[in-house]
Parts: C-alpha cells; sequence; structure tokens
C-alpha cells in the first residue's frame, strides 16, 4: 500500500476484530460492511470464531465500499494452565489470527481437534451443569450443532429462550447478586449465563477447550504465516489478569488488541504500556456482532475507545 492510499484508509475508524453470520453475529459480511461504511469505518478485519468461510464475501463487500480489508481473520481458543485461572475468569480465553498471504491448510487441524472436543466433552458437561440449576435444555444433535463449524453452538445462546428458563435464570442470578434487576437480566441473559453460569467457579463451567494450549495457538499462527493476538483482554467482565497477560507473552504471542469496546481508559493505557514494552502488534475492535450485540462497529458511538491511526500502518507493515 502506497503512502497515499495509507493516509486514506487511516483517516476513519478502524475496526480488526467483528462477527458475521457464519459463526455468531447477526448480520452476514456483505451487510457487516455495508454498515461498517454508514459509519465512517475505512479499515476492517472479519473475526469469526473457529471459521473463515466469510472472508471472500467480506473481500469483496470491503472492495465494493472502499474499505481496507485485513485478507485473514479468525478467532480460536486456546487452553490455559489451570494455576493462571481464578474465579470468575473464563477458562478458555480468546484470540485472533490476522494475516496478509495466509496459509489455510493447518487450521483444519485446529478445527478438528476444537469440535471433536466441543462435541464429546465440552458441551455435554456445560448442559449437565445447566440442567444441575433447574434449566430445561431442548433435545439437540451435537453432531449437527458441531457439524458446520459455526461456533458457539446456537443451545448455548438459545437455551435460555426454551420454556421457563428465563425465569429460572433470573431467580438463579439474584441468588449470586441479590442487586441484579429483572429488566437488566432479560435485556442481557447471555451476559448473565456467562457471569453466573459459565465462568470458572460456577455451574456450567468446563474448559472450553482441552488439549490445545497457547504454545500450539502461536504455533498455529506461524504454520498459517500469520501473527496471533491477544484478544479483548479489557472490559468490566471476563478481563484477562495480569498472570493471564503474562502467560501470553512469555510465550511469545504477537500481538494485542489494546482497544475494545468496553476498555476503560485505565486498562488502554495498560494495554498501550504492555505493547510498547514487549514490542506487541497492537490491534483491537468494537467485536460487533450486529444486532445480536450492543457492540458498535468502529466504536463510533466511544472515541475514547478508538484506534488509533497508527495501527493500520502497524498491521501492514508487520502482518506478514
Amino acid at each position: 500500500m502506497n503512502k497515499k492510499d495509507l493516509q486514506r484508509y487511516s483517516s476513519g475508524l478502524l475496526d480488526f476484530h467483528n462477527h458475521s453470520t457464519y459463526s455468531d453475529g447477526g448480520d452476514t459480511p456483505t451487510k457487516l460492511v455495508k454498515r461498517a461504511r454508514e459509519q465512517g469505518v475505512t479499515a476492517l478485519a472479519l473475526t469469526d470464531h473457529h471459521c473463515d468461510k466469510g472472508l471472500s464475501e467480506f473481500i469483496d463487500a470491503c472492495k465494493a465500499n472502499d474499505i481496507f480489508a485485513i485478507p485473514y481473520g479468525i478467532e480460536i481458543s486456546a487452553e490455559l494452565p489451570n494455576e493462571v485461572l481464578t474465579p470468575q475468569d473464563m477458562s478458555s480465553p480468546d484470540l485472533i489470527i490476522l494475516g496478509k498471504n495466509p496459509n489455510k491448510n493447518p487450521l483444519k487441524g485446529y478445527q478438528e481437534i476444537y469440535f471433536n472436543d466441543l462435541e464429546k466433552r465440552h458441551l455435554p458437561e456445560v448442559l449437565n451443569g445447566l440442567k444441575s440449576v433447574g434449566f430445561e435444555i431442548p433435545s439437540v444433535d451435537l453432531k449437527e450443532q458441531c457439524a458446520s463449524f459455526h461456533c458457539p453452538p446456537d443451545i448455548l445462546h438459545d437455551f435460555i429462550k426454551y420454556r421457563n428458563n428465563i425465569k429460572v435464570l433470573k431467580d438463579y442470578v439474584k441468588t449470586k447478586d441479590p442487586s441484579a434487576k429483572d429488566k437488566d437480566i432479560e435485556e442481557k441473559p447471555i451476559r448473565f449465563a456467562n457471569r453466573w453460569l459459565y465462568a470458572v467457579g460456577m455451574p456450567a463451567y468446563t474448559t472450553r477447550l482441552k488439549g490445545f494450549s497457547v504454545g500450539d495457538a502461536i504455533k498455529l499462527a506461524d504454520d498459517m504465516n500469520c501473527k496471533l493476538f491477544i484478544a479483548h483482554p479489557g472490559g468490566d467482565y471476563g478481563s484477562l489478569t495480569d498472570s493471564m497477560l503474562d502467560c501470553f507473552i512469555k510465550k511469545n504471542i504477537h500481538g494485542i488488541e489494546i482497544r475494545s469496546y468496553f476498555n476503560s481508559p485505565e486498562q488502554n493505557a495498560k494495554f498501550d504500556g504492555l505493547a510498547k514494552k514487549h514490542n506487541l502488534i497492537r490491534s483491537g475492535g468494537s467485536d460487533c456482532h450486529g444486532d445480536k450485540g450492543p457492540f458498535k462497529i468502529g466504536m463510533y458511538d466511544r472515541p475514547q475507545n478508538q484506534l488509533p491511526k497508527e495501527v493500520l500502518e502497524e498491521l501492514v507493515d508487520r502482518l506478514p
């Protein structure tokens, strides 16, 4: 990219963490890109969970809307050592792979590990945990849920809509947080489920992935001719502890998302400092899920969390 184009594409909002209907987003890649354009986004990445099938449509849509596209993006998981986990943590952190000239073949090995573990161990353990609290779970074919590399499986979100489950959720959450309001739980049931059902020490907790370590994830990114980033380490829920961040850095992870939708100013400063100290590639984004989430593409309504313009130049220069 020449200097003039780089200046043009870094003149608007930057967003390198987004999801489409190819994973758990509410918009097709084309609609996602159109929404981005409407909000002034000029550089974008699509990072669906465990799936890269939407990238061709995404790149075509970016060309049609004059948005610079990071050619390759995907969100994966990895298993952290137990010693770095504490109560209320999510057991398996999210990681982002970005690249310009990827070798996609190694991804197949990761997908086989992830979805086999999801079907045979993770989902059964989570569903049993939900049942222990009193939730009713509709009959589902776990193999079918996992077959299309679509994640998270619908059942982990949609079970709340089944029969009397929203009342069960409200009653259960209030045993953990008496100050919780029915209206808030009804409006953001997944957020409360993540906090009080799926986190470490909660009834439906289980390690999200076994058999694929942070080191394995870094090797996967290297084998794919890409770079691996710590995803959304901040926010007010699920933010990564110092021990988790140290684990990633000691494993020589390539980059970190320095901005995300729910970051506090203190977290922004912290991640800026980590990136500078350890020479980590900077990235970040809204984690937009379209109509399925509150995160707004480009973080157009949160100027304090918008990515610095220099991040695009950094990605262009340092992604292989």
